[in-house]
């Protein structure tokens, strides 16, 4: 499972971010998190997390410290689906395929 939500602010986002990530991070089921800024568009930036599934990231983003570290954050936030299946997944050994967790 992924989280992707894109983000129209300046500068001051970047340590609002990385305090978002670090709240997630503790959260159990949590794998990785990024905060990414275009570096064609400046204003835009990206939180994207990976999480064990689907159940894992709803908890951790329902977490006390998660709201709080996300409420200034969500604010610049674009409005769009941002929870997605992961699929398929590609590094040196190759692809691999995943079963939807859709009933």
């Amino acid at each position: 499972m992924i989280v992707v939500t894109e983000h129209r602010a300046g500068d001051e986002f970047g340590p609002l971010g990385r305090g978002l990530l670090a709240a997630l991070s503790v959260a159990d089921g949590f794998l990785d998190g990024r905060l990414c800024r275009s570096p064609d568009e400046p204003d835009v930036w990206l939180i994207v997390s990976s999480w064990r599934d689907v159940g894992s990231m709803r908890r951790g983003f329902g977490t006390f410290d998660a709201k709080v570290a996300a409420a200034p954050v969500m604010h610049s936030a674009v409005d769009r689906v941002s929870a997605f299946e992961v699929l398929a997944q590609a590094d040196v050994d190759g692809v691999r395929d995943f079963s939807s967790d859709r009933a």
